[in-house]
């Protein structure tokens, strides 16, 4: 026990310093310190929560977070996963995509789209995304001094993803804003009076909340007639044929399938290029030594995705009384699992609050570990950092930060809005 001394909540429970659920916790930077805390002295702590929405167990530990996300069958998706809210049975319906559901019905949602994901089949995209990735950094460059958001990392990624899913890209400006609105529905920079009047129930029953869902359902919808007219190599092609516990899949199933990859495919690798960006910037001599020592751009990727973290946490609830890092846990309590403190835990990272970019072993849970919800495009987003990297090193000699990142309102997504930046090019190119 560190001589600090645990803190308890009013019933005896270890507990939290600071409330975990409020977007301005997060909003300068994530709270470090106060895992570092949990970590050593309430692994599983209670977060109360002081808006009427019940409380949930805050898991910070590398170890406990890979035990709660193996084990599905005591601790369960099905009521949520991305939000720390309440939802009753039909608004957690509404929501429910592959994110929210437990084996069997995952499995056999997941096989609908897996073989568009595996290293086979995303490595047809590498050409691609290394031709798209030069080119805009070669905008950049041409540009000078830069917001690297608008300019760089909401493209190479949404680029991609047009491309994988069958999407035009003259859709492309669509797809970022929707995924702006459904991420960023607790950020002032987001918020519509229009969706704002919708009363709070209504919204309640829209998948993340909002209603530029429902803008995204019509395009899937217009897709899915489309490649059910004409099958072609993509995957929404795999969505509209394929079948799921013994039939096709449901409008309502389809469409919220579509929508999780438009937004989990763009929004995570988004945020994980920008922090790549800003921690180069802060870190010229990691990016020198990555340049001049040719170091294994698949490392790299991964300490980057590490640092990142993009996604703080995921949600599961409890279906039976049971016990996590010496927390009595009961039925029917959410469980967070906290991944951006898993990928501090000095147990398993030597200097963990360092950006080594030649960090080895890099056993992150940026993407989960263990358990059937290891993220489906990890191979997509970790090709595209390794080839942003390995294009970045043939062009930019430094990387200026300009002013300080704004960040994203959120207690859930490692947003940045903004990062000014200029790329100084490597003499001679």
């Amino acid at each position: 026990m560190s001589s600090r001394g645990a803190r308890t909540s009013e019933v005896g429970r270890p507990a939290t310093a600071v409330n975990l659920a409020d977007p301005d916790v997060w909003v300068v930077a994530p709270p470090y310190e106060e895992f570092a805390r949990l970590r050593d002295e309430a692994p599983v702590a209670w977060n109360e929560r002081l808006d009427g929405q019940r409380g949930f167990w805050a898991v910070a530990r590398h170890d406990d977070i890979v035990t709660v996300s193996r084990d599905t069958t005591t601790f369960s998706s099905r009521e949520g996963v991305i939000s720390l809210d309440d939802f009753d049975d039909d608004q957690s319906d509404a929501r429910r995509t592959l994110l929210e559901m437990d084996p069997p019905q995952h499995t056999s949602m997941r096989k609908v789209t897996s073989r568009d994901f595996t290293p086979r089949a995303v490595s047809a995209f590498e050409a691609f995304a290394r031709c798209t990735a030069g080119r805009l950094i070669d905008e950049v460059v041409a540009t000078g001094e830069v917001d690297i958001v608008p300019a760089l990392s909401k493209q190479l990624p949404i680029l991609t993803l047009c491309r994988l899913l069958g999407v035009p890209d003259e859709r492309r400006a669509d797809m970022i804003r929707w995924s702006d609105h459904l991420i960023g529905s607790d950020d002032p920079s987001f918020l519509d009076p229009l969706v704002q009047a919708i009363p709070l129930e209504e919204r309640r029953l829209m998948p993340f909340g909002h209603p530029s869902s429902l803008e995204a359902f019509e395009l899937g919808r217009s897709l899915r007639t489309a490649r059910a007219a004409d099958p072609v190599e993509d995957v929404v092609t795999s969505l509209a044929l394929g079948t799921a516990d013994g039939g096709p899949l449901d409008d309502m199933e389809f469409c919220n399938y579509f929508l999780m990859l438009v937004v989990a495919g763009n929004e995570t690798t988004r945020h994980t290029l920008t922090h790549g960006m800003l921690a180069l910037s802060r870190n010229p001599g990691e990016w020198s030594r990555y340049r001049n020592d040719a170091l294994d751009s698949h490392v790299a990727a991964d300490e980057v995705v590490r640092w990142a973290t993009p996604v703080y946490f995921v949600r599961r609830v409890a279906t039976a009384d049971t016990e996590l890092g010496g927390a009595a846990i009961r039925a029917g309590d959410k469980v967070a699992m906290y991944y951006v403190s898993g990928n501090r835990d000095e147990t398993h990272f030597d200097e963990p609050d360092t950006f080594r970019i030649d960090r080895a072993p890099n056993n992150h849970i940026s993407f989960g570990r263990g358990g059937p919800h290891f993220c489906l495009g990890a191979h997509l987003a970790r090709l595209q950092v390794r080839v942003f990297l390995e294009e970045l090193a043939t062009r930019i000699q430094r990387i200026e930060q300009l002013a300080p990142p704004e960040r994203l309102r959120s207690n859930h997504i490692n947003g940045i809005k903004s990062l000014p930046l200029r790329f100084h090019p490597i003499r001679g190119n």
